[in-house]
């Protein structure tokens, strides 16, 4: 495979952060109204026989489809899993408390070397890394608590909001519900590589040579995008290929939350805006809870709807992520704290893509010349897992087939777990301890910071 230039060709959508670049998000694109959807050349594959030999799209869809989940979906005791393994195609360990040590990692040459990321097949069997509990469980889900608060990242899943949205989200829902006011964007790029990027101040002075590796596609339905996934999905569309990735998001929940309480004191109108934020209830309470540790902090909901074979370049997030797969499987490689100063991270925060790693992982001549003493783990989320991804955690995302992953970040974690790693990798200038770069810590609300930085002000 011919190396690609991994800043010009490689293309991300993995923004949305803040309610201010919410905002300037949706304006990129709005989708426009349509005549009544049907279903008639729209629907899925047919699930066939599980292969021995390998795991692909239509046998995930079969995994999933054989889970059953009961009207009342208030009980968690609900929900069933009939076969997590998918008939032993996947592997974990027995669900066990957090212990030092975990998770273990290995070369991340090696794991690239093993399974290349253009290759959207699943190795059988595959063997889980982290630590996958019963969220329903209550013993399983007091584990998955003390994962989270050890800032070790590991998978949950029979929650029952997840398992009513995954079957809720059907195509001919959602192409109603992306109709009318729901604002999204599509990208484009002329391979299967998406490198976040944004417009910044400055930018033609410090990199005049750069130029946004992917083209923001105007007026494109999501009926339309719909098609070219599932069609991705039938003709296995390769990695050299044009791709196109759809993303949304909604506004913080704090801000969310002041208009559920407003002066009427009516919390469900303004949920009921979007159609995210009315069904993923899990990532809009009121009031902190498994998956949302600090609202204040919030970032809102950001939603990706990703086709066979996308690949959301490698990167980290200052913010604790929860990730819900609600439609297909994708795979996330994950990078402690530790590795990114051996992982070509863009180091100055007024590069567009700041805090990305600007080698091609599918490339093996390149990953082998950058990554030799990195380490890493992968997992293959699966519809209806979610996966909890620590501060700071570098993670490379695979689309194996047409899915739906709708994640939510609750700010860094109360002793800022790896923010030592990350001040080392791109310095602390570029972090938000550093003085020049005053942020808001976590919590604070935005009138804090006005007169924090009008009292910075008079001092001066």
């Amino acid at each position: 495979m011919e190396s690609r230039c991994p800043v010009k060709t490689v293309v991300s959508g993995i923004g949305l952060v803040a309610l201010g670049a919410w905002a300037g998000f949706v304006m990129h694109a709005t989708a426009p109204e349509h005549a009544p959807f049907t279903t008639t050349t729209l629907v899925p594959p047919k699930p066939r026989t599980l292969n021995s030999d390998v795991i692909d799209g239509e046998d995930l869809d079969t995994a999933a489809g054989s889970r059953v989940l009961h009207e009342e979906i208030e009980d968690a005791a609900a929900i069933r899993w009939g076969d997590w393994s998918a008939g032993g195609r996947f592997v974990k360990a027995n669900a066990k408390p957090f212990e030092a040590g975990y998770p273990g990692t290995r070369p991340l040459v090696e794991l690239l070397r093993s399974w290349n990321p253009d290759n959207v097949t699943v190795p059988v069997p595959f063997r889980e890394s982290l630590a996958v509990l019963n969220y329903s469980n209550p013993e399983e889900r007091a584990m998955a608590e003390t994962y989270r608060d050890a800032e070790v990242p590991f998978k949950v899943y029979g929650v029952p909001n997840v398992e009513e949205v995954r079957k809720k989200w059907t195509d001919s829902y959602l192409a109603d519900a992306m109709r009318g006011h729901i604002q999204y964007k599509v990208e484009k790029s002329e391979n299967n590589h998406f490198m976040y990027w944004q417009h910044k101040a400055g930018v033609a002075s410090a990199y005049k040579d750069w130029v946004p590796p992917t083209k923001i596609v105007s007026g494109v339905t999501f009926r339309e995008w719909l098609g070219w996934a599932r069609d991705a999905d039938a003709d296995k569309k390769d990695a050299e290929e044009t791709h196109h990735y759809l993303m949304l998001g909604t506004m913080p929940l704090s801000s969310l939350n002041k208009r559920r309480l407003g002066d009427k004191g009516v919390r469900a109108e303004a949920k009921k805006h979007h159609f995210v934020t009315a069904d993923l209830d899990v990532f809009t309470p009121p009031v902190e809870n498994f998956f949302v540790t600090n609202i204040p902090a919030n970032k809102g909901i950001q939603c990706r709807f990703g086709m066979r074979g996308v690949i959301a370049e490698a990167h980290y997030d200052g913010g604790r992520n929860m990730v819900a797969m609600l439609k297909g499987a994708k795979r996330y490689v994950l990078a402690p704290p530790s590795s990114c100063d051996r992982l070509k991270i863009i180091p100055d925060r007024r590069h567009p893509s700041f805090r990305h790693s600007t080698t091609d992982w599918s490339d093996q001549h390149d990953a082998e010349a950058d990554f030799m003493d990195a380490d890493a783990i992968d997992t293959v989320v699966r519809e209806g897992e979610v996966l909890y991804i620590p501060s700071y955690w570098i993670h490379y995302i695979v689309s194996l087939k047409y899915s739906i992953q709708c994640n939510t970040r609750s700010g860094a974690p109360p002793n800022g777990e790896g923010e030592h790693h990350v001040q080392k990798c791109v310095g602390l200038e570029n972090t938000r301890q550093h003085p020049k770069h005053p942020t808001a810590e976590p919590g604070e609300s935005s009138s804090k910071k006005k007169k924090r930085k009008q009292k910075r002000n008079r001092n001066a």
